[in-house]
Protein backbone atom coordinates (compact mmCIF):
# COMPACT_ATOMS: atom_id res chain seq x y z
CA UNK A 1 0.00 0.00 0.00
CA UNK A 2 0.70 3.45 -0.75
CA UNK A 3 2.30 5.10 2.67
CA UNK A 4 4.26 1.92 4.09
CA UNK A 5 7.83 2.92 3.92
CA UNK A 6 10.84 0.98 5.98
CA UNK A 7 9.01 -0.08 9.32
CA UNK A 8 6.80 2.68 9.88
CA UNK A 9 3.00 3.45 8.93
CA UNK A 10 1.90 7.06 9.09
CA UNK A 11 -0.85 8.56 11.65
CA UNK A 12 -3.55 10.04 10.16
CA UNK A 13 -4.57 13.42 11.84
CA UNK A 14 -8.47 14.66 10.72
CA UNK A 15 -10.11 17.70 12.34
CA UNK A 16 -11.65 20.37 10.66
CA UNK A 17 -10.11 22.73 13.24
CA UNK A 18 -6.83 23.80 11.00
CA UNK A 19 -4.84 25.21 14.10
CA UNK A 20 -5.68 21.81 16.30
CA UNK A 21 -4.78 20.08 13.03
CA UNK A 22 -1.74 21.55 12.74
CA UNK A 23 -0.63 21.61 15.96
CA UNK A 24 -0.80 17.92 16.46
CA UNK A 25 0.53 16.89 13.29
CA UNK A 26 3.42 19.49 14.59
CA UNK A 27 3.49 17.48 17.87
CA UNK A 28 3.48 13.84 16.02
CA UNK A 29 6.36 14.65 13.81
CA UNK A 30 8.24 15.86 16.63
CA UNK A 31 8.31 12.41 18.41
CA UNK A 32 9.06 10.90 14.99
CA UNK A 33 6.22 10.09 13.26
CA UNK A 34 4.83 10.51 9.85
CA UNK A 35 1.86 12.31 9.53
CA UNK A 36 -0.65 12.77 7.28
CA UNK A 37 -4.14 15.40 7.64
CA UNK A 38 -7.53 15.25 6.29
CA UNK A 39 -9.87 18.26 7.30
CA UNK A 40 -12.88 16.13 6.88
CA UNK A 41 -14.65 12.79 7.57
CA UNK A 42 -14.97 12.11 3.79
CA UNK A 43 -10.94 12.75 2.75
CA UNK A 44 -10.08 10.70 6.16
CA UNK A 45 -11.61 7.74 4.66
CA UNK A 46 -10.29 8.25 0.98
CA UNK A 47 -6.59 8.63 2.95
CA UNK A 48 -7.12 5.85 5.29
CA UNK A 49 -8.22 3.31 2.33
CA UNK A 50 -5.57 3.90 -0.03
CA UNK A 51 -2.80 4.72 2.81
CA UNK A 52 -1.64 1.32 5.47
CA UNK A 53 -2.10 3.72 8.69
CA UNK A 54 -0.34 2.67 12.07
CA UNK A 55 -3.11 5.21 13.75
CA UNK A 56 -5.68 7.55 13.53
CA UNK A 57 -6.78 10.49 15.62
CA UNK A 58 -9.91 11.64 14.78
CA UNK A 59 -12.29 14.83 15.95
CA UNK A 60 -15.81 13.50 17.26
CA UNK A 61 -17.70 16.71 15.89
CA UNK A 62 -17.29 17.76 12.08
CA UNK A 63 -19.19 18.75 9.27
CA UNK A 64 -20.89 16.32 7.18
CA UNK A 65 -18.94 13.14 8.31
CA UNK A 66 -18.91 12.85 11.95
CA UNK A 67 -15.21 10.67 14.03
CA UNK A 68 -17.73 7.96 14.85
CA UNK A 69 -19.30 7.27 11.72
CA UNK A 70 -15.66 7.68 9.86
CA UNK A 71 -14.33 4.96 12.09
CA UNK A 72 -17.44 2.44 12.08
CA UNK A 73 -17.48 2.98 8.28
CA UNK A 74 -13.73 1.84 8.10
CA UNK A 75 -14.27 -0.87 10.57
CA UNK A 76 -16.74 -2.23 7.66
CA UNK A 77 -14.66 -1.34 5.05
CA UNK A 78 -11.29 -2.66 6.07
CA UNK A 79 -12.21 -5.07 9.17
CA UNK A 80 -8.94 -6.18 10.62
CA UNK A 81 -6.94 -3.74 8.77
CA UNK A 82 -8.65 -1.06 10.09
CA UNK A 83 -6.12 0.86 12.26
CA UNK A 84 -6.40 1.79 15.64
CA UNK A 85 -7.62 5.34 17.14
CA UNK A 86 -8.01 7.96 18.98
CA UNK A 87 -11.28 9.79 19.14
CA UNK A 88 -11.17 13.68 20.46
CA UNK A 89 -14.23 14.79 22.00
CA UNK A 90 -16.31 17.38 23.33
CA UNK A 91 -17.93 15.79 26.20
CA UNK A 92 -19.16 13.01 28.41
CA UNK A 93 -21.78 12.10 25.58
CA UNK A 94 -18.93 11.66 22.95
CA UNK A 95 -16.21 10.17 25.74
CA UNK A 96 -19.10 7.64 26.28
CA UNK A 97 -19.90 6.48 22.33
CA UNK A 98 -15.63 6.27 22.31
CA UNK A 99 -15.75 3.95 24.68
CA UNK A 100 -18.81 1.94 22.97
CA UNK A 101 -16.57 1.78 19.66
CA UNK A 102 -13.55 0.53 21.72
CA UNK A 103 -11.42 3.64 21.42
CA UNK A 104 -9.38 6.01 23.40
CA UNK A 105 -11.53 8.72 23.51
CA UNK A 106 -9.62 12.46 24.58
CA UNK A 107 -11.88 14.98 26.07
CA UNK A 108 -11.01 18.44 24.38
CA UNK A 109 -9.24 20.18 25.88
CA UNK A 110 -6.49 17.29 26.77
CA UNK A 111 -2.63 16.33 27.57
CA UNK A 112 -0.85 15.91 24.77
CA UNK A 113 1.02 13.23 26.99
CA UNK A 114 -1.86 11.19 26.93
CA UNK A 115 -2.07 11.41 23.59
CA UNK A 116 1.53 10.02 23.51
CA UNK A 117 1.31 7.23 25.85
CA UNK A 118 -1.77 6.00 23.45
CA UNK A 119 0.86 5.52 20.64
CA UNK A 120 3.21 4.27 23.53
CA UNK A 121 0.61 1.82 23.63
CA UNK A 122 0.76 0.75 19.95
CA UNK A 123 1.90 -2.88 19.38
CA UNK A 124 5.08 -2.70 17.54
CA UNK A 125 4.91 -1.43 13.88
CA UNK A 126 5.64 -4.89 11.61
CA UNK A 127 5.17 -3.77 8.03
Amino acid sequence: MVGETGNTRPILVVDDDPQLRAALARILRGEGHEVLEAADGDAALTIARSVGLRMMVVDYSMPGLDGESVLRQLREDLAEEAPSAVLLTGGAHEQARAEALGVLGLCKPFQVETLLAALDRLPPDTV
